[in-house]
């Protein structure tokens, strides 16, 4: 029964600051789920591991054992390889200092436990929560093994010589169900809290899109109409005799661009109004995609901009195709202006990942900084000149209807890539 008061006390050591870091970073009221902070992720997983250290489940021939390597693995998967190397360089330094033998068996065992996780982690966010929890159980099956496999060669070789083997095999044997227990449950606890935080981001966002919308249809309508009679109006005035000099055909161009952009303007506007309006069918997105890339490719040669569409064929998927069509044309718009006037280049691809279509468009413009990424979708931010900002937040809206996600990668000076994800649906 001590024991099990001991993997208790380990789990406390993993499990808290994993819930601090949720009230300290994640906790404020955001539109989007805020990046991880591999710096706060990196500490904390270095505190849990030396807790576990210094509170040891077992100490065989001074070998200090416990649940150490836990936060160090859960670190590697989420926080990436660097936070990872620097959580497990610090509890092999405090070993070092501390608890030499404990050092040696750990060192033994760290560098082909991180091999999965290091493998794992490019891919890991677009796993599914069940096939995380499956990869979970692999790696701790791997730990154990690679566990027993060094106390079985340090005892061949008396580089630790445990004296009762047969004991330290039956504490391994009963550490496999907490090593296991204890990954499963830091897994399935971060994905709730991920989980958690997307619903609550979607309900802020839904809300402010309600309210937006509400407001936006209203003035829209109300605008519309006017400015309707307004260009005909101009267009009457400027076609009499006395107005058909140079001059006055390009105060004509003028004043017709700008209502034109009006009508823009309010058009975005009410397509931001209208997202219940949704007629949903079974159909090839590979198709779409291309279509799209053939229509913007006279505006992208207007623009002196390369596009490259390739997409994999039968990528079906079950939405709305004027609206899919109306983001797959606001995303590559919006990559066409971000380019340079010379050498710009749009890459269009398309390819089913899993149990989803992805569809990625990639330029070589300017880029974006962490701040400006944060920003994307929120109604009325644009980095635009004459932009209004809606464009994107109706893209968004669009996508998350049809349950997909998109998320932007970028880097000052280094060009932007959105990804879409769209659920993939099997043809009839």
């Amino acid at each position: 029964m001590e024991i099990v008061k001991d993997y208790l006390l380990h789990f406390s050591f993993i499990l808290f600051p994993i819930l601090l870091y949720q009230v300290i970073w994640l906790s404020k009221p955001a539109l989007h789920v805020p990046r991880a902070n591999r710096l706060l992720v990196a500490a904390f997983a270095s505190v849990s591991s030396l807790l576990c250290m210094v509170y040891p489940i077992q100490e065989l021939h001074a070998v200090r054992y416990g649940l150490q390597l836990i936060p160090i693995v859960v670190c590697l998967l989420y926080a990436g390889t660097a936070a990872g190397l620097a959580a497990g360089a610090a509890s092999v330094c405090f070993q070092l200092i501390f608890f030499e033998p404990s050092a040696l068996f750990f060192l033994s065992v760290l560098p082909f436990l991180m091999m999965i996780p290091i493998r794992l982690q490019t891919k890991w966010p677009f796993y599914s929560k069940q096939k995380k929890l499956l990869l979970a159980l692999l790696i701790g099956c791997w730990e154990i093994t690679l566990s027993t496999a060094s106390i079985f060669i340090y005892s061949v070789i008396n580089i630790l010589n445990f004296q009762n083997l047969y004991a330290v095999y039956y504490e391994a044997a009963i550490s496999v169900f907490f090593q296991i227990s204890a990954l499963l449950l830091c897994i399935y606890l971060i994905e709730s809290i991920d989980e958690n935080m997307s619903m609550r981001a979607r309900l802020i966002h839904s809300e402010k899109m309600a309210v937006v919308s509400e407001l936006a249809a209203s003035v829209a309508h109300e605008v519309r109409n006017p400015l309707t009679v307004v260009r005909g109006f101009v267009q009457l005035l400027f076609s009499g005799e006395h107005l058909q000099d140079k001059s006055s055909a390009g105060y004509q161009k003028l004043v017709l661009s700008e209502l034109d952009r009006a009508q823009t303007i309010i058009t975005n506007y009410l397509d931001m109004a209208k997202q219940d309006d949704y007629e949903k069918e079974m159909f090839d997105i590979s198709l779409l995609v291309k279509e799209t890339g053939s229509l913007m490719e006279s505006y992208a040669n207007f623009k002196s901009v390369t596009v490259n569409v390739h997409s994999e064929p039968d990528l079906y998927v079950y939405g709305d195709v004027k609206k899919l069509k109306q983001a797959l044309i606001n995303l590559i718009k919006n990559s066409i202006e971000a380019v340079a006037a010379e050498n710009g280049r749009i890459q269009v691809s398309a390819q089913k990942h899993q149990e989803m279509v992805r569809i990625r468009i990639t330029d070589n413009g300017i880029g974006m900084s962490d701040e400006e990424l944060q920003k994307l979708g929120k109604p009325y931010y644009t980095l635009k000149t004459n932009g209004t900002g809606l464009g994107l937040t109706v893209t968004f809206a669009i996508i998350e209807h049809h349950e997909g996600t998109v998320i932007f990668t970028s880097g000052e000076h280094s060009g932007t890539t959105a990804s879409v994800q769209l659920p993939a649906a099997a043809p009839h």
